[in-house]
């Protein structure tokens, strides 16, 4: 019940000002440069979309890491894996990031999603891939182990271990 209330909600948002996030299309090349661009920092991203619940549902804490760790060389991305063709899908998911805030880049697959999944080295989502600062990946944490579901905490504690090496 609470999935379908924040989906609601998240229908319910006004459209995207120009003033609010925007979600900057890329290729699966584009974002491999995105990734070379913030070598240095600890890189932690989020994959999602608006017809994925659970991803919703984690949205919100994504949004409190970010600040939290904002001034130690975190940097937040949500990659969303919405259809990009689809204005509804882009409307609902500008409105949801616009409302949401925080200190996070976002992107959208420009690629037709089974290949961005394919690309991305995804099964399902949500997903999160965390970069070391040498550009390497560091860890992901996914829901493909149905007797092992990642936690916020998981995330947490992923940035704290890597923040200490």
């Amino acid at each position: 019940m609470r999935h379908l209330l924040l989906l609601l909600a998240a229908l319910a948002l006004p459209a995207p000002s120009a003033a609010r996030p925007v979600l900057q299309p890329v290729t699966h090349p584009e974002w491999r440069e995105v990734l070379a661009g913030h070598q240095g920092d600890l890189v932690v991203v989020d994959f999602w979309a608006t017809w994925c619940l659970p991803c919703i549902e984690r949205f919100p804490r994504m949004v409190e890491l970010s600040e939290r760790y904002a001034d130690e060389g975190v940097t937040f991305i949500a990659f969303s894996l919405d259809d990009r063709d689809d204005a509804g899908a882009m409307a609902m998911a500008g409105s949801f990031i616009a409302e949401q805030g925080g200190r996070i880049e976002h992107y959208v697959t420009a690629d037709v999603i089974p290949v961005a999944f394919e690309h991305l080295d995804l099964l399902g989502i949500p997903a999160v891939k965390i970069y070391a600062r040498d550009g390497t990946l560091a860890r992901t944490l996914d829901a493909d182990d149905p007797n092992h579901q990642f936690t916020d905490e998981d995330v947490e504690a992923a940035i704290v271990e890597l923040l200490a090496d």
